[in-house]
């Protein structure tokens, strides 16, 4: 015989298995609950900073080497920017000092004397090589060594050097490359100038077409 609930005449065994059921889909005992959504932030007011540095306030400067042309007036024959006339080839007196051999290498200088009545500027390289007694160059022309160039302004009868380097003898290299010449002369074309004068040389020298004998550095006012 079944025990009916005499107040709404619902089987008990039905309530039980209802009770079960509803433990079943209950919540868990994990404590932590759902877990919470955040708002968003609300923004600020103030832009944030940017990550990009703001560029400085005018060009760069370099410390070492020339200004371009375009930025600084010119002279004929002159350095750039400055107000005093280049030095012409006829107002020069060139021959060589300081020469000495080591280590391979010949180095000796190149002095510019100022003949002429007035100040000058010298600004640059030189154009340097061997020639023949008829002026026929013989190898490579000299290859600049880098660096500042500063404008040396001479007065009458004042100074300015180059520093040039070649190699002793056959040095390192192959003598068939080499070539090893007597040379007669030394071919100079002061910076920026179109006339050249030969100054003699008289000693052997490797002018291979393949051959880079000589290095030449900018003029400087300081030995």
């Amino acid at each position: 015989m079944s025990i009916r609930n005499t107040s709404r005449g619902i089987p008990a065994v039905l309530l039980l298995t209802a009770g079960f059921a509803l433990a079943a889909c209950g919540p868990s005992d994990d404590s932590s609950g759902p877990a919470a959504v955040s708002s968003p932030t609300p923004s600020s007011s103030t832009p944030p900073a940017s990550s990009t540095a703001a560029p400085p306030s005018g060009p760069a400067t370099s410390t070492t080497g020339d200004t371009p042309a375009a930025t600084k007036p010119s002279t004929a024959n002159g350095a750039a920017g400055s107000t005093v006339a280049g030095c012409a080839t006829s107002r020069l007196k060139i021959t060589t000092a300081d020469q000495n051999s080591g280590a391979g290498s010949t180095m000796f200088e190149l002095v510019f004397q100022n003949t002429g009545s007035a100040p000058c500027t010298l600004h640059g390289y030189p154009g340097v090589s061997f020639v023949t007694s008829d002026n026929a160059q013989l190898g490579k022309a000299a290859a600049r060594t880098g660096g500042a160039t500063p404008v040396v302004t001479l007065i009458p009868n004042a100074h300015a050097y180059v520093d040039v380097r070649t190699v002793n003898g056959v040095g390192g290299y192959d003598p068939a490359a080499c070539k090893l010449t007597k040379v007669p002369a030394l071919r100079i074309y002061p910076p920026n100038q179109k006339q050249s004068v030969n100054i003699a040389w008289n000693q052997e020298e490797c002018v291979g077409p393949t051959i880079q004998n000589l290095q030449v550095g900018p003029a400087h006012s300081n030995r």
